[in-house]
């Protein structure tokens, strides 16, 4: 009996030496050094151009700026205009948009636009993100409008803007 107990305990011992390693190995992973987007909870977050309610996920989109602070906007245009015309000083590290059909969010780097009138967004952009890149040019030829990357959806707006 006594036999049996010392084995018992010893291996008890033996699971908790390696739950406890496991645990350590999972605490000292590194964390995912991939930036991550600010939350926006739909129908509470404002809009730090507009002050507007953010009502639609697949048109929210955001920035990280260098010195590591947030904007959240309504409207991938209104982002976009916010930093070029309001706050050119802000410099910013990374946008943020939502794909389109999905909503999840997508680094604005690697995503595709599209612009059409007859997209209605919360400001009147006509902008949309997509994660695909096939996926964006269908829908660009469905509603008439144009397929851009960011840094060409940047200097488009600016052209408008300024003409």
């Amino acid at each position: 009996m006594k036999t049996r107990m010392i084995s018992i305990i010893h291996f008890l011992r033996k699971i908790l030496y390696y739950v406890f390693i496991g645990v350590l190995f999972t605490a000292c992973a590194p964390a995912s050094t991939e930036p991550q987007p600010p939350e926006i909870i739909i129908g509470q977050t404002l809009c730090d151009s507009c002050g507007m309610i953010i009502s639609e996920a697949k048109y929210a989109a955001a920035t990280i700026m260098v010195n590591g602070e947030t904007r959240k906007f309504d409207d991938i245009t209104e982002m976009i205009k916010y930093h070029m015309m309001d706050h050119p000083e802000a410099q910013v590290k990374i946008w943020f948009v939502h794909d389109y059909y999905s909503k999840e969010w997508l680094r604005g780097e690697r995503a595709f636009f599209v612009i059409s009138p007859k997209l209605k967004t919360p400001m009147g952009g006509g902008a949309a993100a997509f994660k695909d890149q096939d996926a964006a040019k269908k829908f660009a030829a469905e509603l008439g409008g144009k397929f851009y990357n960011l840094d060409e959806l940047r200097i488009e707006l600016h052209r408008t803007l300024h003409n």
